[in-house]
């Protein structure tokens, strides 16, 4: 039988994680009870009988329209700056100079600013430029911001990729991009996988730029919820489905992730093996 005191070091950090695993557990339920309550409220017991009538409602407004563009938002921010961020990581990596430490210093620093503090210039730009409204351009405002973290969590997958890999493709008569297309990228799958999830939560979830920049039938649903609450009161039960429907995309990505994340890991294990 282990000591005691290796008994509580090993329970320790496990009953600790459950506790915290409880306490974000209960708003879910919450969330989960009101959504089917015909009158939800704060409280998980009350609410009248079960009922489908929250969903039915938020499914005949504006939901799918706004999921639409969630959508677009989500997957035009999450391609652009997966494509981009692993191009721009390729040299950061495989080019050794005495600056580099200095860019990436840069890139920590871009990935810690708060948006907050880009998007007064960023729409007085949009203004002048005439660019307000438009999903498109908020897609790429969106991928500026999330350039640098991928950017940083590309070049340390790629610099875990031996180079005498890419060399001996080189010998076999390719060029850099195909190297990079045929050795590098299968070998990082799961640091496209962690940038593309990363990436598309960020942009489904983000509530301040499609604020400040979209309005209308361009509104994402991160921004129609919003609608929900009002000067007369909050309609919890929809607040509850919407958020239950909201949240589904997200869900079943990081299923499928995990999924060519675990891939990904056993082909590289095996072409290093």
């Amino acid at each position: 039988m282990a000591p005691r005191s290796d008994r509580v070091r090993i329970l320790g950090p496990s009953i600790s994680m459950s506790a915290v695993g409880l306490i974000f557990l209960v708003p879910f339920v919450w969330l989960v009870a009101t959504a089917f309550k015909t009158h939800g409220g704060l409280t998980i017991g009350g609410g009248g009988p079960l009922t489908l009538k929250n969903f039915q409602t938020v499914l005949q407004g504006s939901f799918l329209s706004a999921l639409g563009n969630s959508m677009y938002l989500a997957i035009g921010t999450t391609v652009f700056t997966t494509v981009i961020g692993i191009v721009a990581a390729y040299p950061l990596s495989r080019y050794k100079s005495r600056a580099q430490i200095w860019f990436v210093y840069a890139l920590a620093f871009m990935a810690s600013l708060p948006i907050i503090a880009l998007m007064i210039p960023t729409y007085d730009l949009y203004v002048s430029a005439n660019l307000i409204n438009s999903k498109f351009w908020a897609v790429w405002f969106l991928t500026a911001t999330s350039l640098p973290f991928a950017t940083w969590v590309g070049c340390s997958f790629i610099d875990a990729v031996p180079k005498e890999l890419e060399e001996a493709a080189w010998i076999d008569g390719n060029s850099r991009f195909g190297s990079l297309r045929r050795i590098v990228i299968p070998l990082i799958i799961p640091g496209l996988c962690v940038i593309a999830l990363y990436t598309f939560v960020n942009a489904w979830g983000n509530f301040f730029v499609p604020l400040i920049l979209l309005s209308g039938n361009n509104e994402p649903a991160s921004v129609t919820i919003y609608g929900y609450f009002s000067q007369y009161g909050v309609n919890y039960g929809q607040v509850a489905a919407f958020a239950l429907l909201y949240s589904l995309p997200p869900v079943l990505l990081y299923l499928g992730v995990t999924r060519w994340v675990g891939r990904g890991f056993a082909l590289g294990g095996a072409i290093k093996g």
